[in-house]
């Protein structure tokens, strides 16, 4: 299950990155656009991943640690790209 949608999680990440509005100028909504899609797609492979009881060794924590910095990479890719 997602916890947020598209719109939301595109609106949380526009709100953390606002102090970079005025830095950015017309290429904010773009840089937006781009975390969007990663944290969304990060997101919803996560979600995808099966679930298992607590206290049950996750069988799942190899994977998440591989999205996780899969996702981390794309973020600084993204901010070198746009100068952050």
């Amino acid at each position: 299950m997602i916890l947020r949608t598209e719109e939301e999680n595109r609106a949380a990440i526009a709100e953390l990155f606002d102090p970079q509005r005025e830095k950015l100028g017309d290429r904010f909504d773009s840089l937006v656009d781009e975390i969007s899609a990663v944290r969304f797609e990060y997101l919803q492979k996560r979600d995808q991943l099966p679930k298992y009881p607590i206290g049950v060794l996750d069988a799942n924590s190899v994977e998440q640690r591989r999205l996780s910095r899969e996702e981390g990479l794309k973020w600084i890719l993204i901010k070198q790209k746009y100068g952050l």
